[in-house]
């Protein structure tokens, strides 16, 4: 993945005229929660699976999505934009809740529970992979570089072909009686 940690690369960027400023902040900054959000996720679900098959695949995909984050926040920070550190714990806050839910198990967890979180995971790589888009798309108009988006967007189009067939291994006798 091309990286934007270069100085040189980072040093440039600036919102032209063209660009709502306001607009482009806010829609990062939702981004940046909701990969904040999704970073903690997969992670838990990659220490939560890590001694099963899908658990180094798990885990490879959340060090790729922890590094995308990461480079998400230096081009939000390199635009000049605030990285609203509130949006992204109101985020992880809403992540965890969410996990919370009765399955009827006691204590067990339930064989839908990974196919449940797998899809959540993809549609949530889908999304980041629109962003990346809508950056590659005004790249020009902030003066970045247009192939780390382009290499972010296959990335994602890699992780969530990945994220199938997990789902797919998850799927296997998840919903059939014990």
């Amino acid at each position: 993945m091309t990286r934007f940690r270069p100085a040189d690369v980072l040093a440039r960027a600036a919102v032209s005229p063209r660009v709502d400023g306001d607009l482009l902040a806010l829609y990062l900054g939702d981004h940046l929660a909701g990969a904040s959000a999704g970073a903690a996720r997969i992670t838990v679900m990659a220490t939560g699976h890590a001694d099963t098959p899908m658990g180094p695949e798990l885990a490879a995909i959340a060090k790729e999505i922890r590094e995308e984050r990461a480079a998400l926040r230096d081009v939000i920070e390199a635009l000049g934009f605030s990285t609203h550190p509130l949006r992204r714990v109101v985020a992880r806050v809403g992540e965890r809740v969410a996990a919370l839910k009765p399955n009827g198990r006691a204590f067990r967890r339930s064989p839908m529970t990974p196919v449940l979180e797998i899809e959540l995971m993809r549609a949530a790589v889908n999304a980041k992979m629109a962003g990346w888009a809508v950056l590659r798309a005004y790249a020009e108009d902030l003066d970045l570089p247009q192939a780390p988006f382009s290499d972010l967007i296959a990335q994602s189009e890699r992780q969530s072909d990945r994220l199938w067939a997990l789902h797919a291994q998850a799927l296997d006798g998840a919903f059939l009686k014990d």
